[in-house]
């Protein structure tokens, strides 16, 4: 980035205030499910404006998508068909408390939006939500880390963050698990992310992970 320093100082200022901001009123009133997706939006279209940015300092470039997907395919199929069918049938037979943790994230969506959707805007709904997840730990936190550091901190930093937003309470070691599960699936995202820079192949592995691991819960 040709940003002159003092403007590249405020940007990681920003970036680090406004995910602060989200997490704290996560942690205060985690039923704010959506806090750490608006607030990072909102501040990203007013940013985009006052700063004249183009789509792809986002990730949002439509050029060469299918030789990114091709390109970034294995590491596609690892995330959303071989980390689904180990986590979501693995807990089924060898841990069912993680399974029922699974089950339970699963049943909040429904509560929240399939109570008023039906099946089809349901899938939308989890269309949008994996999309703005990928515009904000991908696109704004990993893509503006990157600008400062390198891209194996620019990963977990966004994969840590992604892990803090899927936590809820239960027993210890269920959560931590299945944070360690959030925050592995989230660097892969992060790793197709650093190497299309193209946030559209990062969402289709999210969103394939997601479907798959909802039709495996459902099925079992």
């Amino acid at each position: 980035m040709s940003e002159k320093k003092e403007t590249k100082s405020m940007i990681l200022l920003e970036l680090i205030l406004i995910m602060g901001i989200s997490v704290f009123l996560f942690s205060l009133i985690p039923s704010l499910a959506w806090v750490y997706t608006i607030l990072p939006l909102i501040y990203l279209l007013i940013e985009r404006r006052i700063r004249d940015r183009p789509l792809k300092t986002l990730g949002i470039k439509y050029a060469g998508i299918i030789a990114d997907l091709r390109t970034s395919l294995p590491i596609i199929i690892l995330v959303a068909i071989g980390m689904q069918f180990t986590v979501i049938i693995g807990s089924y037979w060898l841990w069912p408390p993680l399974f029922l943790r699974l089950e339970d994230r699963v049943a909040f969506l429904q509560t929240h939006f399939g109570s008023f959707a039906p099946a089809i805007l349901f899938l939308s709904l989890i269309g949008l939500a994996t999309l703005l997840e990928e515009l904000v730990f991908r696109g704004f936190v990993q893509e503006r880390v990157s600008w400062f550091y390198n891209d194996s901190i620019a990963i977990i930093t966004g994969a840590l963050l992604m892990s803090i937003f899927h936590y809820s309470s239960g027993e210890l070691p269920v959560v931590m698990i299945d944070l360690f599960f959030v925050f592995f699936d989230a660097s892969l995202y992060g790793l197709i992310y650093m190497r299309s820079r193209n946030i559209f192949v990062a969402w289709a592995a999210h969103l394939l992970a997601d479907l798959v691991g909802l039709s495996l819960i459902w099925i079992l």
